[in-house]
């Protein structure tokens, strides 16, 4: 089986590059982000009731066949350059304009510092983003380990603000997670009226980013150097894709995860496994033996961890925005941090 290279999360069909750009405002230009969010009160569109409107009801208007009152605590956001409807927030919300998030870069990785990568929004800018790659970079045994900030803020209420460090595997373009033990790659804010300060706040994050680099790096290459057997990596693969009764079943009920790799469908259907588990499973396994970069690092913890990683950064059919939160912050981002954690389990 040929594998490609998906690339990064962040680098979707739509996005911008914006490598040749040396600070957030050329940044802004270039990807079209260079535009203000405002919020407004909401009407709710109703019909015309006939007669006179009770006086209570001051905050309403009639136009044509309908009638539009206020829904209170209720407020819309929208883009001023062509008044596009965002979504719908709170009364507390605070609004955190672009060129004001994105300029975090400017003061935190220096001016002409920063090696922007691209950026962009999806939708009508509901939601945007710009990804950064930090000047230094890990090295496991001569396999070259980028690292990454990536900024994300919504402007819809979906979701706060959002800085989150990651590293990325050069040769695979596997999205890795740094998230080990219990600490956490990345800090989110709310749109509530302290989000200004926490954005100060996390301009300390980049002070944090060559402690956190150095420590991933440790936690890699002692991967690297643990060895692993065959039947230890399915094993593993099993126990980061199963939950942990339907893997305690199997192992009741005498069957080997090396079975359920080779897609012993008697062994998934007797322990009510599905069969997308065991499909990603026998896939994991796969992309084990025959993946990109994989063949130099067979046999050990850091293949079977980039077995898992690159199932889900290569080939698992993710895109756009639905990719980016997946392997960045959503579920797959999850069994990621399991992954990394567990590997030694």
């Amino acid at each position: 089986m040929a594998y490609l290279v998906k690339g990064a999360p962040f680098r979707y069909k739509g996005a911008i590059d914006v490598s040749d750009c040396h600070s957030s405002a050329e940044v802004m230009e270039k990807a079209h982000l260079a535009w203000n969010v405002n919020k407004c009160e909401l009407y709710a569109k109703m019909p015309r009731m006939l007669g006179n409107t009770p006086e209570s009801d001051i905050d309403s208007f009639n136009f044509g066949l309908n009638q539009y009152r206020n829904v209170p605590k209720a407020y819309g956001t929208y883009r001023t350059d062509c008044n596009y409807p965002l979504g719908l927030v709170g009364e507390k919300y605070e609004i955190v304009q672009n060129t004001e998030a994105f300029n975090f870069f400017d003061d935190a990785i220096g001016k002409n510092q920063a090696i922007f990568q691209t950026a962009g929004y999806f939708g009508r800018g509901e939601r945007i983003f710009v990804s950064a790659k930090l000047p230094n970079n890990i090295l496991v045994h001569g396999d070259p380990v980028d690292n990454y900030l990536v900024f994300t803020n919504s402007h819809d209420g979906s979701s706060g603000v959002k800085i989150l460090f990651t590293p990325i595997r050069v040769i695979c373009q596997n999205t890795l997670n740094a998230a080990i033990r219990s600490t956490s790659n990345y800090v989110s804010f709310r749109h509530t009226q302290s989000v200004h300060e926490n954005i100060d706040i996390a301009h300390q994050i980049l002070g944090i980013c060559d402690v956190m680099s150095r420590n991933i790096g440790d936690y890699y290459r002692q991967l690297a150097e643990t060895e692993m057997k065959d039947a230890e990596v399915d094993d593993y693969l099993c126990r980061v894709v199963l939950s942990k009764t339907e893997y305690g079943k199997l192992i009741t009920n005498g069957f080997t995860p090396t079975q359920l790799v080779n897609r012993s469908y008697h062994a998934a259907n007797d322990n009510e496994i599905s069969t997308q588990k065991v499909n990603i499973i026998s896939n994991m396994r796969e992309y084990y033996e025959y993946g990109i970069g994989q063949e130099r690092i067979k046999g050990t913890a850091w293949g079977a961890f980039n077995a898992v990683s690159g199932y889900y950064s290569n080939l698992e059919n993710n895109s756009g925005t639905k990719r980016m939160d997946a392997l960045l912050y959503g579920s797959r981002a999850n069994i990621l941090k399991y992954a990394v954690n567990n590997i030694a389990a």
